[in-house]
């Protein structure tokens, strides 16, 4: 068994509006409530908790309320995404009674066309890696910049990868990657995958989806609509 860490900590403010994305509905219903349904239903995760922000802590509670019956737990999220999934790994230790070896599964919020193959491959590769990451092959040629207005070099397209999420690994692991590093390099560190990369840990791939999309911009959301009419049918 696994427990799912759906991080919803962040203001969604490139989305525009009043409300942070994962709260905005899709046909009738907040695209938080898909994520969490997905994963709800694998029979691998007993529990779902969500990392939210503490502005929007009630409003979410009462939104669970209305969808789950049980399973779902609410706790404030922190400064930033691994403070956030430090805050609900204590939740799962302190409420749930989660051992260091329980499988965590880490999830956008606003990726609420995760698949039930994602979860199970993810959930699978914990038995010979540390820590796996969702993720598909680059279809556009890419470059790096440095300064965002020259190309510095045009890696391989073969090589490149876009990250997705779930990323998972277990409890105690992510807990000695985090303390391996001094907290005033800790602000730079973006993901779980890029921490356990940094502490010589290999981060393995399961395959994701072009469908696996993050919610971020007003076109995103345009492609949720007519991707949720086939998805969630």
């Amino acid at each position: 068994m696994a427990i799912a860490a759906i991080v919803a900590g962040g203001k969604g403010t490139r989305m525009g509006g009043d409300i942070p994305k994962q709260f905005m509905e899709l046909r009738g219903k907040p695209v938080i409530i898909y994520t969490i349904e997905q994963f709800l239903k694998h029979d691998e995760i007993e529990n779902v908790i969500v990392g939210i922000n503490p502005q929007w802590h009630e409003y979410t509670e009462e939104l669970v309320g209305k969808f789950f019956s049980g399973g779902v737990h609410i706790t404030d999220g922190g400064a930033d995404r691994n403070d956030t999934i430090v805050n609900i790994i204590t939740y799962a230790k302190e409420k749930l009674s989660a051992s260091e070896d329980e499988i965590l599964l880490t999830h956008d919020a606003v990726r609420p066309f995760v698949t039930e193959k994602m979860i199970s491959d993810s959930i699978a590769a914990m038995e010979d890696c540390d820590i796996c990451t969702t993720a598909i092959t680059a279809t556009d040629t890419m470059l790096i910049s440095s300064d965002g207005i020259t190309a510095d070099e045009f890696p391989l397209r073969s090589t490149m990868f876009r990250v997705q999420t779930p990323q998972t690994f277990r409890i105690g692991g992510f807990i000695e990657m985090l303390h391996r590093v001094p907290a005033e390099q800790r602000s730079g560190i973006t993901d779980a995958c890029r921490l356990y990369h940094i502490n010589g840990k290999a981060v393995k791939l399961i395959e994701g989806a072009e469908t696996n999309i993050k919610l971020t911009y007003p076109s995103d959301f345009t492609t949720a609509e007519t991707l949720v009419k086939d998805f969630f049918a």
